[in-house]
């Protein structure tokens, strides 16, 4: 900390009032946060980190920065990160902005619901859900404050800070340019944070500064002795004062203990110190003041600086056993003496040095008890459960205590902190007795807490164990369905099989929960790709179910009798199944098993061209989604992009999938996301990229997971890609090796009907007339089964393929476009164009070429462009128009029509949250389409952007028609 005369008081994170004295040596640093918070103000947001050693003044200069960006009228938050709670995921951006402080505030209270997880318990490996659903709500309250004016966050001690806090500050940095947040970090270089470290010195856009504090030059260091002294340092005094290697802390704090001593001698026109006078460590001199303090005073600085300073002065009055008004007398003694400052409610000390200090001269005994006697006021006192965990796990808790507080906080604990819950859990198991009646509670909280953690494994071996101990049968439903999510999330649902039909035998099941039994045991089969028997299991529970009355049991068996059928008759009766199973489900399932099937019929929907109603299931599905988030959000964002590439809108496709890879570490459904980008990538002509997706494939994964249902989307850009390099029949024999074989657990021949065409086209290249006819039969039987348009589209260009019959292309570009599919459309245009060029018919080919090469260059697909040129060149045919291209990429022009409406919004005032609210999108896919719209405007601000739209409004023209 620079030496300063302070006249500013923190409240609840907020710069109160103005700053008066002196910051030696920081003018720079301070001019240039100046200088970003004011750029900040102006709409373009900015993320500055402060770097130095202990001592250097971070802390100083962000104090005074927040002070003048206050002054400018930029709203200020404040947050210190504290070493106690690093275990705890999000307490230290949770604490910043102020959830717990702010319960009236409906948009904070929404974070703490998502933060608190209570829809995610018990869900498998929970705790990477949390993270990806939490950091989204915390970004999207970051977003909504910047639409009420612009926003500063003051952060301080970052090598303290939680991994899921860093989490969301990467994301807020990422997105600077977008808002108008000013983000300042301070932290000490130190290792072990390198998180931190990658935050604050990765380059982001040209919107992210380094400032690294340097130690004071002699310059400086004169000035702060003689403002120190009040008269210029005399020759011994700066001698002394080097040894102290430009640090302003330590010098501020030998001039204070000198000062203490009357050590210093103050003549006319210099102030220095008697010979032989030494330099003590910086150690010493913190602790120094500490000397002038009563033993009762000190007393209760050793116990607040074991608590930390996340501990109020009402919970520190309960731990040391004093009346609250003693202990604010105790407390201003403490400020006055330089010990602490005055924050309001929480204890904060004037530097982390001086509560090392304390917390080293408290015995390793008394800090544990004083742990557990933190964490035993805090439970009497309703505090949340990670704050009582964070004690407990500090201190040596009693049996007793413990066992009886996780009984009914561990569910919660486990929601909110998994990886603490696991922690004294464990401890209980080893403390308790396993003879006692509520010793199999702990058991089945431990296996939960392990379920949430990802330790799947793990959580199957320890319910397995409690299975085989259970005192009554009430438990054993409990520990079998852990066996069989934990087994079944782990890429096991042969594991989860022999289980859930394990269950169905027990005498001990209730006959419900039998039925229940019997109904996963057909997920399971569905898993294992014996579709046959997943459908005769299925059927065998319907009925059970339904005479049961239960509809969870119903709901699942009705899910997989509708894959089932979807698979083998796409057809009306399919989609039923899938409604009535999602009818079932919003009140008798888990949130994210409804989901799940909410997205299962989306694909059915998009499948079926039935793009409203696919349209309408994700705007039900979205915020669900959004706050439960682990597979399920890039689940939605996958869902979204192959709706909008199938119909023809490929930017936004980009814009979803590019939200669906930033869903905090989630890569179950990664494959399929890069692989629509790579599809994308091949027919815009851009192979690098293609190739760099499609070699940023994770490894397959196991059949139980739903990214297996999507495994056909890599083998597709994988068989474009060969195309693409010349290689057309390596393309084929791919294809069709996958056809026959399946592609991972299911039927090729049923999952990939909808290359059909694409396979006859290559057969015949190749010769193969047999299997072209057998690709055909198989479109033509799905296309009589489902009379959906795609379908039919299919089938009448596999038969205009076969026969060479350009009408039969022509009604299947009908179907294509009434679908609509405008890709397949233009490929059976080009097609039908060839056909009637070999028949002598050129001009009607040359029409039929152009509305082929129109529809590519809509979709930017500029390698059909190629293709479709060349193919009709060799029969002599050239497009008969020259019309100019419309695939712009700069200027208003280039935007796309959903990123057009996203501007008029934004001209509004709106918030991206509330963008995402209006046009039933994701948040993180409207921050994709502001981005976007920035780049392709040439802008920096969302200023800039609504300037553009007042004026396009003004001049007659509408934002959204370009």
């Amino acid at each position: 900390m620079c030496y300063e005369t302070p006249g500013i008081t923190w409240r609840g994170g907020e710069v109160m009032a103005s700053f008066e004295g002196c910051l030696v040596g920081r003018a720079a640093e301070l001019a240039e946060l100046s200088r970003l918070a004011e750029s900040t103000l102006a709409g373009e947001g900015q993320a500055v980190f402060v770097v130095g050693e202990a001592g250097l003044g971070k802390t100083a200069v962000l104090e005074r920065a927040a002070a003048a960006a206050e002054r400018m009228g930029i709203r200020v938050l404040h947050g210190s990160a504290q070493e106690l709670e690093q275990a705890c995921p999000f307490a230290f951006i949770s604490s910043s902005l102020r959830l717990e402080e702010s319960p009236s505030d409906a948009r904070r209270a929404r974070v703490a619901e998502v933060l608190r997880g209570d829809a995610r318990y018990g869900l498998p490996g929970a705790k990477s859900e949390a993270a990806g659903a939490t950091i989204e709500a915390m970004v999207g309250l970051v977003e909504d404050l910047c639409a009420q004016g612009p926003l500063a966050l003051f952060l301080d001690d970052l090598q303290w800070a939680d991994a899921a806090s860093v989490a969301v500050l990467h994301k807020l940095v990422r997105s600077v340019h977008q808002l108008p947040l000013l983000v300042v970090g301070a932290h000490r270089p130190v290792p072990g944070v390198g998180e931190v470290c990658h935050l604050s010195r990765s380059p982001i856009a040209g919107n992210r500064t380094l400032l690294e504090l340097a130690p004071l030059d002699t310059e400086a260091v004169a000035a702060l002795l003689a403002d120190l002294c009040g008269q210029p340092a005399g020759p011994r005094l700066r001698r002394m004062a080097e040894g102290a290697a430009g640090n302003p802390l330590y010098i501020t704090e030998l001039i204070a203990a000198l000062r203490r001593e009357h050590a210093i001698e103050t003549g006319e026109d210099m102030a220095d110190i008697a010979a032989g006078c030494s330099l003590p460590p910086l150690t010493a001199l913190v602790t120094h003041r500490l000397r002038y303090l009563r033993d009762d005073v000190l007393q209760v600085l050793r116990v607040a600086s074991v608590l930390g300073a996340s501990c109020t002065t009402a919970e520190l009055a309960a731990v040391v056993d004093l009346p609250v008004r003693d202990l604010l007398t105790v407390m201003a003694e403490a400020e006055a003496s330089g010990v602490l400052r005055d924050t309001g409610q929480r204890l904060r000390f004037r530097h982390e040095l001086i509560r090392h200090a304390l917390y080293d001269a408290v015995p390793e005994s008394v800090r544990t008890m004083l742990h557990m006697r933190a964490a035993q006021c805090l439970a009497e006192a309703g505090a949340a459960p990670e704050r009582v965990a964070e004690h407990l796990l500090n201190g040596v808790p009693s049996t007793d205590f413990l066992i009886t507080w996780l009984e009914g906080s561990a569910a919660r604990l486990t929601t909110r902190a998994p990886v603490m819950a696991l922690r004294l859990l464990t401890t209980a198991l080893a403390l308790g007795d396993p003879t006692d009646a509520g010793y199999i509670n702990l058991r089945l909280h431990h296996a939960l807490a392990q379920l949430s953690c990802g330790l799947l494994a793990e959580a199957e071996e320890s319910a397995r164990c409690a299975l085989a101990k259970a005192p009554d049968p009430g438990w054993e439903c409990l520990m079998r369905w852990i066996v069989i999510q934990a087994a079944f999330a782990r890429g096991r649902p042969d594991l989860a099989l022999a289980e859930a039909r394990a269950g169905c035998r027990s005498p001990g099941v209730p006959a419900i929960e039998a039925v229940r039994f019997q109904a996963f045991s057909a997920v399971c089969l569905f898993a294992l790709g014996d579709v046959t028997e997943a459908g005769a299991v299925a059927s065998r529970a319907r009925r059970a179910a339904d005479e049961a009355g239960d509809s969870y049991a119903l709901a699942s068996t009705l899910h997989i009798l509708a894959a089932k059928r979807f698979l083998e008759t796409p057809d009306a009766e399919a989609v039923e199944l899938a409604r009535q199973a999602s009818r079932l489900t919003p009140d008798t399932m888990h949130p994210a098993e409804w989901m799940g099937l909410q997205l299962a019929l989306v694909n059915y929907y998009v499948d079926l061209d039935l793009g409203h109603d696919a349209q309408r299931t994700l705007a039900a599905v979205r915020i669900p989604a959004e706050h439960t988030g682990g597979v399920f959000l890039p689940w939605y964002h996958l869902s979204c992009a192959l709706l909008a590439f199938h119909t023809g809108r490929w930017d936004d496709a980009l814009a979803e999938i590019e939200s669906g890879l930033d869903c905090g570490g989630q890569d179950e459904m990664s494959r399929a996301l890069r692989a629509v980008a790579a599809l994308i990538a091949v027919h815009r002509g851009r192979r690098p990229l293609a190739e760099a997706h499609l070699t940023a494939l994770q490894p397959e994964l196991d059949n139980a997971t739903v990214a297996a249902f999507y495994e056909y989307l890599p083998l597709c850009a994988g068989v474009l890609l060969d195309e693409a390099q010349g290689d057309a029949q390596r393309a084929y024999s791919r294809l069709a090796e996958a056809f026959d074989s399946g592609v991972g657990h299911l039927p090729g021949q049923l999952i990939l009907s909808f290359l059909t065409p694409d396979l006859v086209r290559l057969a015949l290249a190749q010769g193969d007339h047999t299997n072209a006819r057998r690709y055909a039969a198989a479109a033509q039987r799905r296309a009589d089964h489902s009379g959906g348009l795609y379908h039919l589209g299919d089938a009448y260009r596999c038969q205009g393929l076969l026969s060479e019959d350009p009408d039969l292309l022509m009604e299947a570009v009908r179907c294509y476009r009434n679908a609509p599919r405008p890709l397949n459309a233009a490929h059976a245009l080009t097609d039908a164009a060839e056909m009637l060029a070999r028949k002598g018919r050129l001009d009607d080919a040359r029409v039929l070429l152009d509305q082929a090469l129109d529809t590519f260059t809509q979709l930017g697909a500029v390698w059909d462009v190629a293709q479709a040129t060349s193919r009709l060149r060799a029969v002599a045919v050239r497009r008969g128009s020259h019309r100019t291209r419309t695939g712009f990429r700069d200027g208003w022009e280039a935007l796309t029509h959903t990123e057009r409406l996203v501007a008029e919004h934004v001209a509004e005032g709106c918030s991206n949250p509330e963008i995402a609210a209006r046009l039933s999108i994701a948040r993180s896919t409207v921050s994709t389409h502001v981005s976007s719209i920035l780049r392709k405007l040439a802008m920096t601000s969302r200023v800039e952007i609504a300037a553009e739209v007042t004026r396009r409004q003004k001049s007659g023209r509408s934002p959204s028609q370009g």
